[in-house]
């Protein structure tokens, strides 16, 4: 009796299932790994505690990717971050590509999202009127803000309606209504009892707040929802990670 040979298609049938073993081996051993080691960039770069909550979620397939020298499709998210002048905030991005070396290599498709809530309204407001409103809260999609100012030597609340909005970065806050508790007056009667004062709030230029983001964001959005909180929208700037430059601080100039 002639030796048996071994068919040729139960050699291609045993090569794929060994590659698919190791190619699925591989991606487990990628999603177990990756998490961890973007947890810990991100709790360095925002000066995090070692056990605060990064959460990362790997979209597609990883090991697939990981052979451009890329990690794809990343999203991570990381509630009670410290983001500008004492706001906490929860914060989301996402990248459709990132570098294994970040450090060479760029970010593609880089966006984030800041919400802030409720209480973390008045701090944002402060900032946003230039220390001018001493309170804030959202009503029917628009910034409602308020003070107390000296009309006629009395001391009267003031409450002011701002809808927001960004154009090339900037933030533009626009007056819809003027409230003065137990009076009739204008915006421009408001501020000719109290001069400029109130300006950043009557009369609003638009807000550059690029000196107190890093230069590799840029603000794209802001939108403010029926519960109470706020969205900030970013792009971020493909080199955010491997250019220092533009993690410093950028220039309102």
């Amino acid at each position: 009796m002639s030796e048996r040979r071994p068919r040729w298609w139960l050699r291609i049938l045993s090569g794929v299932v060994v590659l698919a073993l190791l190619g699925g081996a591989a991606e487990l051993a990628l999603r177990m790994i990756i998490p961890g080691i973007v947890g810990a960039q991100v709790r360095q770069a925002l000066d995090l505690s070692s056990d605060h909550q990064v959460e990362t979620e790997l979209g597609g397939s990883v090991a697939l990717r990981a052979l451009t020298g890329k990690v794809g499709d990343v999203t991570v998210r990381v509630p009670d971050a410290p983001v500008v002048s004492g706001i906490v905030a929860d914060l989301s991005a996402h990248a459709d590509s990132v570098p294994f070396n970040v450090a060479g290599g760029e970010i593609v498709g880089g966006t984030a999202r800041i919400t802030l809530s409720s209480g973390q309204l008045d701090p944002a407001v402060a900032l946003l009127t230039r220390g001018v409103a001493e309170t804030g809260e959202i009503d029917q999609g628009e910034l409602v803000v308020g003070r107390s100012i000296d009309v006629f030597g009395q001391a009267i609340p003031l409450t002011v309606r701002l809808a927001l909005s960004v154009e090339d970065g900037d933030v533009l806050l626009s007056p819809t209504s003027v409230s003065v508790v137990g009076l009739s007056l204008t915006a421009e009667q408001i501020s000719a009892a109290t001069g400029t004062l109130l300006d950043p709030i009557l009369r609003p230029e638009p807000l550059c707040v690029r000196s107190e983001i890093p230069a590799g964001i840029t603000l794209t959005d802001i939108s403010l929802s029926s519960t109470g909180s706020a969205n900030i929208d970013v792009a971020l700037s493909p080199r955010i990670l491997s250019d220092a430059t533009m993690r410093q601080p950028g220039s309102c100039s």
